[in-house]
């Protein structure tokens, strides 16, 4: 089932998971709104034990752009998406919004969508399903704190070199419509 949130980011959807709990537990499952371009044939799980942990704002380029399915399952997150592609509508336009293992939304990015996360709570895990693997000759990062203006909630407390040091947009932009002609 669809939520009620809307994208502002063309082409990324939301989806809620069915939580069924009973006395040992709880069991949620997602079921994709729309048929994905690629098969998501690769897992990625994120650990952050810190509150304040800033992840992304991450990419990568074609022959390895990635579609993504983004779920956080234990903690909350505010996610970030910042459209790449060139030639749509939302392009070099970003947004926001909270992943929690409490809503069990989960996000669709199609390829040429940069993500990142800030956790908002401790010991939070973010769980991919994604159509490639990983590629370090084709994964980049945009930094976080640069000419896109985002304003983060927490105090970032944990980032890594790569990150602080992103690309601005606009060479990223470059990179991914590049690797497009390629």
């Amino acid at each position: 089932m669809t939520t009620n949130k809307v994208s502002q980011i063309d082409g990324v959807q939301f989806t809620q998971g069915k939580v069924i709990s009973d006395n040992r537990g709880s069991f949620i499952k997602f079921h994709p709104s729309r048929d994905l371009e690629d098969s998501l044939n690769s897992v990625a799980l994120s650990f952050n034990p810190n509150l304040g942990t800033l992840r992304g704002l991450h990419f990568q380029v074609e022959p390895y752009a990635e579609e993504k399915l983004v779920t956080c399952v234990q903690g909350a997150v505010l996610d970030v998406i910042v459209d790449l592609r060139p030639g749509s509508i939302t392009f070099g336009k970003w947004t926001s919004f909270e992943l929690s293992a409490e809503n069990a939304i989960q996000a669709y990015l199609p390829k040429g969508i940069a993500h990142g996360f800030q956790t908002l709570t401790s010991n939070s895990i973010i769980h991919y399903c994604l159509s490639a693997c990983y590629s370090p000759e084709s994964s980049y990062s945009i930094n976080p704190f640069g000419d896109l203006g985002i304003d983060w909630p927490l105090k970032t407390v944990s980032i890594s070199e790569r990150d602080s040091d992103g690309l601005t947009f606009q060479v990223a932009a470059q990179k991914y419509l590049f690797s497009l002609k390629s």
